[in-house]
């Protein structure tokens, strides 16, 4: 049995949200980050942009002394150049020519907050900074570029998608460590409930674990199972009981009814005939209750491969010889080859009973075919015996409820039969032909405890 799913997915899907948890916090800490980066640079252009005025008072929107802000703004611009300092001083004259920093204007400015403008430098980082419309549409920007990343943002980074990795190894390890513990203690309560299906109530979870839900469900189920094996016991006591005290009067009228047939009165002696007769179908249908106890409650068998041929040859051999002498009629087979695992003896008692059935049935001088397939049922191999006789037939229907005067003779015969079945997880179908009746049987293997390791 594979590990649970369950498990699996509460894990990942805990990880996920632990992971999407620390990614919104990390994104939250870049935002802040970010932002701090841009008020600290726009208060730094914004201070620039204030000692410039200061040293160069009146100069900044006097139209008449523009070429010398213009010359001022290209000194700054190629200073701050060869300094490799983080400013941008750039003036655009009323003819669009830029001196300063570059020698190009941005040309993705746009208003930012208090006044300030953002854009990008022309290496694609962020630019933030104070710029001026003067007279003639002439422009003057001071401004320096955004910070990168502080170093404490990179290593968080680095760290947080480790623990996020880190989060889904240990979650999804948890998750095959706690799946397959559960998955192995519902691997011992299948194994439980497999017994019991095939009969062996006394089947018990030996440990049931911690008392977490799992194991106050087997706690429960072995209670439970308890108290069924006490009934049951209770119950095969009693019919045990009844079987030894009515086997030994039953007999004992058997006898006197058969010393009774020898009477000189004929009345008398055809009464105790007949009476006799009764009891013995009685002691037949007795005997019958007693066999299908057993094998509803014998599960002590294990299965075991067997040749199809060989079983249906022993069950055929039972009844060939009588049906020829004395009842002149014939059986005839169609067997493919094949083996199956099952119980040998209860599938040749089952296909015995099938032909006993038929024989009682058949008119003198009819036929009894037998037939013996492979088959499937619910994708498991299967094989499918079936036998057809020539009598008065039955109407067609679940046979576990049909009752007996509606059998033609079938009776508690094929009640045994579908006891086999239900051992082989098969069924018992029956089907009217013209004339006769065919029985057919199909039969799986019985389930094996393996199938859940």
């Amino acid at each position: 049995m594979r590990p649970l799913l369950l498990p699996i997915k509460t894990a990942l899907l805990l990880a996920f949200f632990s992971a999407l948890a620390l990614a919104l916090s990390l994104a939250g800490l870049a935002m802040v980050d970010r932002d701090a980066r841009r008020l600290a640079t726009a208060e730094a252009a914004r201070h620039d942009y204030e000692a410039l005025d200061e040293k160069l008072p009146g100069v900044i929107g006097d139209p008449a002394a523009m070429p010398l802000l213009a010359a001022a703004i290209g000194e700054i611009g190629q200073y701050a150049g060869r300094t490799g300092q983080p400013r941008v001083a750039l003036f655009r004259d009323i003819h669009g020519v830029v001196s300063g920093s570059w020698t190009s204007w941005p040309r993705d400015l746009r208003p930012w907050r208090d006044g300030l403008v953002i854009g990008r430098t022309p290496d694609g980082a962020d630019l933030i900074g104070v710029q001026r419309i003067l007279p003639g549409d002439a422009r003057l920007l001071i401004a320096r570029p955004v910070g990168a990343a502080s170093a404490l943002r990179r290593s968080l980074g680095l760290w947080g998608g480790s623990i996020v990795l880190l989060l889904l190894g240990l979650s999804l390890a948890t998750a095959v460590i706690v799946g397959g513990q559960t998955a192995a203690r519902i691997r011992r309560l299948n194994r439980v409930c497999d017994r019991v299906g095939e009969g062996d109530v006394s089947a018990r979870i030996a440990d049931p674990g911690p008392p977490d839900e799992i194991g106050i469900l087997a706690r429960h189920m072995n209670g439970m199972l308890g108290e069924l094996e006490r009934r049951i016991h209770g119950l095969r006591a009693a019919s045990d009981h009844i079987a030894h005290d009515l086997r030994t009067p039953l007999a004992r009228v058997r006898a006197r009814l058969s010393a009774m047939e020898n009477a000189d009165d004929a009345e008398i002696a055809g009464q105790a005939t007949r009476a006799a007769a009764e009891l013995d179908r009685l002691m037949a249908a007795f005997n019958a209750l007693l066999e299908l106890r057993e094998i509803e409650s014998d599960v002590s068998t294990t299965p075991a491969l067997f040749d199809i041929a060989g079983a249906i040859d022993d069950a055929i051999d039972l009844y060939e010889a009588v049906a020829e002498d004395e009842k002149q009629v014939r059986i005839t087979r169609a067997i493919a080859a094949g083996q199956f695992s099952g119980d040998r003896e209860l599938v040749i008692r089952a296909l015995a009973n099938l032909i006993e059935n038929a024989l009682k049935v058949s008119p003198p001088g009819g036929t009894i075919h037998v037939t013996a397939s492979t088959a499937r049922k619910d994708g498991e191999p299967a094989i499918e015996l079936g036998v057809a006789d020539q009598g008065p037939g039955f109407p067609e229907g679940d046979i576990a409820v049909e009752p007996r005067s509606t059998l033609g003779g079938h009776g508690l015969g094929l009640i045994i039969v579908r006891a086999i079945a239900e051992r082989h997880r098969g069924e018992v179908r029956v089907a009217r032909l013209a004339p006769g009746a065919r029985v057919t049987l199909l039969l799986r293997t019985p389930r094996l405890l393996a199938a859940y390791e």
